[in-house]
């Protein structure tokens, strides 16, 4: 058999392979979301195989459509964040962090294929909608049935309140401002409700403090689109949505809120002796890293200084020991910066500011697809925005990228969705102007 024989006879076998990895990407996405809170590392299934099917099409499916601008910004910027996360400054040898990093690059290379290929709207709305469903069901058993006195999901609490968060208001905008029908309105609707009360059932008040963004953002969002009318119905509605869910969780809502406030004001009394408590401990690590950022605001300490230097001031007095029980500072921004400095400071923001900046949804952007269509693409490009917007409120109160599921769920999120709107955006163009 000569080389061209050999050549055709290949040629079907990648036709139904190239045929068909669209699908296996679609459903890759769709269990990335429906499946991250109610499975033990949920998150990790969807990502491997959307990480594994990415790059099986770079061989066997190659696009030759042009690569945006946009994506390349937001694969430049999630290649550099993985570097960031495995270099330090007093670890410029050490392959502690280069773990992370391939995951940053894995999930870069898929955002690039998904621009590429795009995926299905459906699989992103009813995957975020049943991971939303999903969160709430695995609280309600480890609630229910197991008698957890704090149900966290297969994270910790934190991690697994605030991506709850997300998924519920993500579906609640998915629902409000995608012109669906009634029907689907409502499930939606519903399903977003058990994301929010799973989030306020796990007692994560960090998440909670988002709440006024996310709704502020959605009100925002349709309203500069000239849907003044939906911007109104949607926050009111959202707003009524969250009071009737929190009814049930009252009780906590209150009890933890009342112990936020008692907490703030032994601190501040007495930080000595108050530094154990939830609240206190975020106080001690915010004072602790503050002072130490005034010494080495543009180098950092470095990943093994910081400890370090912390384990120092207790020596000394200067700080309680609880303080050497994290290995963070209980705060994205002060984290990043007393470990790495300003140019980490600078990187992190702009990890929060630049997928901001390129999903939100602008009336030129809107109006690249035909009228029947912008609907959907307000809807998706606002779920999008709400996840970088979200991630920077929960860091106030934790570092979310200290965690392998804050980190996947984040940079994961960024393909799929990314994905989604360049498929919504390359096939609903509006026709051109005769």
């Amino acid at each position: 058999m000569n080389l061209q024989t050999k050549i055709q006879a290949t040629q079907p076998s990648r036709g139904k392979l190239a045929s068909g990895l669209p699908y296996a990407l679609d459903a890759a996405c769709f269990a990335f979301f429906a499946l991250s809170l109610c499975v033990p590392s949920g998150y990790s299934y969807g990502s491997t195989a959307l990480a594994l099917f990415s790059l099986i099409g770079c061989f066997a499916a190659r696009s030759k459509k042009p690569t945006q601008r946009d994506t390349l910004v937001l694969v430049g910027m999630l290649v550099t964040m993985g570097l960031l996360w495995s270099l330090s400054l007093d670890r410029w040898l050490s392959a502690a962090g280069w773990g992370y990093g391939a995951k940053y690059g894995l999930a870069a290379l898929s955002l690039w294929y998904l621009s590429k290929t795009g995926v299905r709207l459906s699989a992103i709305v009813w995957g975020i909608a049943l991971g939303s469903a999903g969160a709430l069901a695995i609280a309600a058993y480890q609630a229910g049935i197991l008698k957890m006195p704090r149900v966290s999901g297969f994270t910790n609490a934190i991690q697994y309140g605030g991506i709850a968060m997300y998924l519920g208001f993500a579906t609640l905008a998915l629902a409000l401002l995608g012109g669906r029908s009634k029907r689907q309105t409502v499930a939606l609707g519903l399903l977003g409700a058990c994301g929010i009360y799973a989030s306020f059932i796990s007692d994560s008040r960090g998440s909670w403090v988002v709440i006024p963004l996310l709704i502020a953002a959605i009100w925002l969002m349709a309203w500069l689109n000239g849907y003044k009318r939906l911007a109104s119905l949607a926050a009111g509605g959202i707003l009524i949505l969250g009071l009737i869910v929190a009814v049930p969780a009252y009780q906590k809502l209150e009890q933890r809120s009342s112990e936020a406030t008692q907490e703030i004001s032994q601190y501040l009394q007495d930080p000595q002796k108050y530094a154990v408590t939830s609240v206190g401990q975020r106080l001690e690590q915010w004072r602790l890293a503050i002072h130490l950022i005034e010494q080495r605001p543009l180098t950092g300490w470095g990943l093994a200084g910081y400890p370090a230097a912390k384990q120092q001031m207790v020596d000394q007095g200067l700080a309680h020991p609880s303080v050497m029980e994290y290995g963070h500072a209980h705060n994205e921004i002060l984290d990043m910066w007393v470990k790495r400095g300003l140019l980490g400071l600078i990187l992190l923001l702009l990890f929060y500011t630049i997928p901001a900046a390129i999903f939100w949804p602008t009336q030129s952007r809107i109006a690249r697809v035909n009228a029947e269509q912008r609907s959907k693409l307000l809807a998706l490009r606002a779920a999008a925005t709400l996840l970088p917007l979200a991630y920077f409120g929960f860091g106030w109160t934790q570092v979310f990228f200290a965690h392998n599921s804050g980190n996947m769920f984040y940079i994961f999120s960024l393909a799929v969705l990314w994905g989604g709107i360049c498929r919504l955006e390359s096939q609903a163009a509006p026709a051109p102007q005769s």
